[in-house]
């Protein structure tokens, strides 16, 4: 297959890219810059998708750093402008592209307290799930010219080489490590490797529509997840930050570490996919085993 993938430079894009060249697919990546390497991705041109069989859409402001009004601006801009000009590419595509695996994020569901949330859940409430929704709308368009879209709601990406593990890692490794506010919220994370692999799925797997959860089988609670990566970097994790800290520092920032995101993935447990890394325990031994 020809995958057109945007964001191919980031974290999750460099895994995407090296999975799918070990299925032999063939990678067309899109650039905010024009070279010999990359189509041009921009916010204000249409994308030129033509020979792309699938598209992956990864691109968007980062989410971390104070939202301050312009920020927030710009985390939706980037989603809503950017999968417009996609789906444009797409309506003027001489040969469409058979499916769409459009990121968004589990902040679709807002935060779910102890509730169990899967994709038949319906959306909360506040800024980063009014973005996942709207995302979402964009990449729906699609479906307009015959393309399969596949919505994959994307958890706490876990992963050495980049993501928030870059920023945690090196706090955990000096033992100031420790959980966050009551440590009663939950967490529903992903490997990264298993991340691109389900984005394969996704594009290869013709049966696969619609919202899809790609976390792992189990969500956990900070607290847990505190323990996991404090055994794996082999260091106590004794601090705790409270909640009103947080709040102060990070404003509303601070609603991605304290909100409660208990996720299922529902769809991906129908087709018994496997998992190389399940838990957060597996996630964080192969992290830190690397040195």
């Amino acid at each position: 297959m020809i995958i057109g993938i945007t964001g191919g430079s980031g974290f999750i894009g460099n895994a995407v890219r090296m999975a799918a060249q070990l299925r032999d697919d063939k990678v067309v990546l899109f650039s905010r810059r024009r070279s010999p390497d990359a189509r041009l991705f921009s916010l204000r041109e249409s994308l030129d998708v033509e020979g792309c069989e699938g598209l992956v859409h990864l691109a968007g402001e980062s989410i971390i750093g104070l939202w301050t009004k312009e920020k927030r601006r710009r985390i939706l801009e980037s989603r809503i402008e950017g999968t417009r000009r996609l789906v444009e590419g797409i309506a003027a595509a001489t040969m469409k592209p058979r499916v769409l695996v459009s990121a968004s994020a589990i902040g679709f569901y807002g935060d779910t307290g102890d509730r169990l949330a899967d994709e038949n859940s319906p959306p909360g409430n506040g800024f980063l799930s009014e973005v996942a929704q709207a995302w979402e709308q964009e990449a729906l368009k699609a479906e307009a010219y015959g393309v399969r879209v596949v919505r994959l709601r994307i958890g706490f990406v876990l992963g050495r080489q980049g993501g928030a593990m870059k920023l945690i890692s090196p706090i955990f490794r000096l033992g100031l490590g420790g959980h966050l506010g009551s440590g009663r919220q939950w967490m529903s994370c992903i490997d990264v490797k298993d991340l691109a692999s389900m984005v394969m799925e996704c594009l290869h797997n013709d049966s696969i529509h619609g919202a899809v959860n790609a976390v792992m089988p189990e969500p956990v609670t900070n607290r847990e997840f505190t323990k996991a990566v404090a055994r794996a970097c082999h260091r106590p994790a004794v601090f705790q930050v409270p909640a009103f800290v947080l709040r102060i520092i990070l404003g509303d920032l601070s609603h991605l570490l304290l909100d409660s995101q208990r996720i299922a993935p529902g769809r991906l447990n129908g087709l018994g996919l496997s998992y190389d890394f399940p838990t957060v325990v597996a996630a964080a031994r192969e992290i830190f085993s690397q040195g």
